[in-house]
């Protein structure tokens, strides 16, 4: 074999696996981008479902039940359908703030920023609603002049199964933030 065709065969090779380095790039890149898609799409479904929620509550549920002679003051009734009114105004911004995440067309930096706006309304949101649901659990006992043996029970099982299912979904919202966090670092190496 000659020294040209060493030579060749040398730049066929370095060819290929610059090649090679330029594929297993891109799939490493995919790979991040759906893993980091997947924690967001979780994220975003979970908020457009509790948008849907406090709106159906806020509509339907509690003036038809108050209308199906649910034995509730209207005091009451205003107080609950005013904190459901800034809850789903709460949580249509913080929704509007995740709509704006797209790894496809905005450069890393910029999504960065967005999840850390979302982040510091959910750690927000995380540290007051807990206060905030025992407050105007205490507020409505107070309209409603409930303080039997068995409401204020009742009362404070259903509080407690509400703090602890919020508690479960803030470590999901924690674990997934996490995750998107992790893949935008990942990311940011590819720019």
């Amino acid at each position: 074999m000659t020294l040209d065709e060493l030579k060749k065969g040398w730049e066929v090779l370095n060819e290929r696996l610059s090649q090679n380095e330029v594929i297993n790039q891109r799939i490493i890149k995919e790979m991040i981008l759906r893993k980091t898609n997947s924690a967001y799409d979780t994220i975003y479904q979970s908020n457009k479902w509790g948008l849907v929620v406090t709106f159906l509550i806020g509509t339907f549920i509690l003036p038809f039940a108050k209308i199906q002679g649910l034995p509730i003051y209207w005091g009451t009734f205003i107080f609950l359908e005013s904190f459901l009114l800034l809850g789903f105004i709460y949580e249509g911004y913080m929704f509007h703030i995740l709509s704006h995440f797209n790894l496809y067309t905005m450069k890393v930096d910029e999504t960065i920023r967005s999840v850390l706006k979302y982040k510091k309304m959910y750690l927000r949101n995380q540290r007051y609603s807990k206060f905030i649901v025992l407050l105007i659990v205490f507020i409505c006992m107070v309209l409603q002049q409930a303080f039997t043996l068995p409401t204020i029970a009742a009362t404070i099982l259903c509080t407690l199964i509400s703090v602890f299912l919020m508690s479960i979904q803030n470590k999901r919202y924690r674990q997934h933030l996490h995750e998107i966090e992790e893949g935008l670092i990942e990311l940011q190496e590819f720019e």
